[in-house]
């Protein structure tokens, strides 16, 4: 738990809704919606193990697409998975419609790890220094913890944007 300047507790989400709700969410594509609802939707240990989240398309006509949900632990992906009805309902009430929710393991953080996000796959476009400005910006007064994920997930959002752009053209 945190504290707000009045000295009241708040949840680590509801900061996070409050700073992407705000005009730092403006001009989100879908699947940064979906990652900032599934941030501001779950409690801090799904966040805090979360490496990663997009969208993929569901490879059916008229389906919402699947989230995809990259987490840092294999015994999570099976215990997250087995209460995806839940997440569903949570990203439904935030507005996020998805045809299903699939939890896969990605490379686990170190515990060191800087707040800086990590370089773009060579597969994956770079960010420019205007949009990792913009990710540290939105990330500046999460708790250390939180605003390691946040951006993380940020930047994978931002680069998978940007891929699906260039594909596109």
């Amino acid at each position: 738990m945190a504290t707000d300047r009045g000295g009241e507790a708040s949840r680590a989400g509801d900061l996070v809704g409050a700073l992407l709700g705000g005009p730092l969410g403006r001009g989100l594509g879908p699947a940064q919606r979906a990652a900032r609802a599934w941030y501001a939707a779950n409690g801090d240990r799904e966040r805090a193990h979360t490496t990663g989240v997009w969208l993929r398309n569901s490879g059916r006509a008229g389906v919402a697409p699947v989230l995809v949900v990259e987490v840092d632990a294999n015994w999570l992906a099976g215990e997250l998975a087995t209460n995806k009805d839940l997440y569903l309902s949570r990203l439904a009430f935030r507005g996020v419609s998805v045809s299903d929710v699939r939890f896969q393991v990605g490379k686990p953080r170190p515990k060191h790890a800087q707040a800086a996000p990590r370089k773009a796959s060579p597969s994956m476009p770079k960010l420019s220094d205007e949009e990792l400005a913009r990710v540290e910006r939105a990330c500046q007064g999460l708790p250390d913890g939180l605003r390691q994920s946040v951006s993380r997930a940020m930047c994978a959002s931002l680069r998978r944007h940007k891929a699906s752009d260039t594909e596109t053209r």
